[in-house]
């Protein structure tokens, strides 16, 4: 199966599990707490109510990237997907120039393309950028994929990115589960 067509099934899959408010796997089942990364030394641990889901997880050239969802059809949690992806060693390096370089970058084309679902710059506004501690947080309006809070933080020299979307999240609420991401990834690797 070509990378292409495992990309659409995967998303295929996870709006479905986000429509129905389900985890995304079958109903009835629970996800595991924690899932950790081979050969990378990283747990992947969600917020309360979110669990990593294993099916989805991806690592190559030491880079990896993981959903999380509810962690079980019963969760309390609303339901809200939570993609996280985690750079290569030494790609934290990169966060160093701070989060006034980091909003200019991903205001730039360049920026924009890589926040863009199809690629093109055009598709892609940055509408709100802070930092907040060693969290860069920022808010995209993607036309190919709606609006949503996206933070950048860096985690055991790795660059970390996490994107956080649902369709019952209003901004406080989406912006809150990067945070609460964050904190319990930060746990998780103490």
């Amino acid at each position: 199966m070509s990378i292409w067509t495992s990309k659409h099934r995967l998303l295929a899959m996870m709006l479905t599990g986000l429509a129905l408010g389900q985890p995304l796997i079958a109903f009835g089942e629970t996800l595991p707490k924690t899932v950790v990364l081979r050969g990378q030394e990283i747990t992947v641990q969600g917020p309360a109510g979110y669990c990593p889901d294993p099916a989805t997880l991806r690592q190559a050239d030491g880079a990896a990237s993981l959903l999380l969802g509810r962690c079980t059809d019963q969760a309390e949690a609303p339901p809200a997907l939570i993609f996280v992806t985690f750079g290569r060693g030494g790609s934290a390096a990169a966060m160093a120039a701070g989060g006034a370089e980091m909003a200019a970058f991903f205001a730039s084309e360049a920026g924009r393309k890589s926040l863009s679902r199809r690629g093109r710059a055009a598709d892609v506004t940055v509408t709100s950028a802070r930092s907040v501690g060693d969290l860069f947080l920022f808010r995209v309006a993607d036309r190919g994929e709606g609006v949503y809070w996206r933070g950048m933080t860096a985690l055991g020299g790795r660059t970390v990115s996490i994107k956080v979307s649902g369709p019952e999240l209003d901004e406080a609420a989406s912006r809150k589960l990067v945070e609460d991401t964050v904190k319990a990834l930060r746990r998780a690797n103490r």
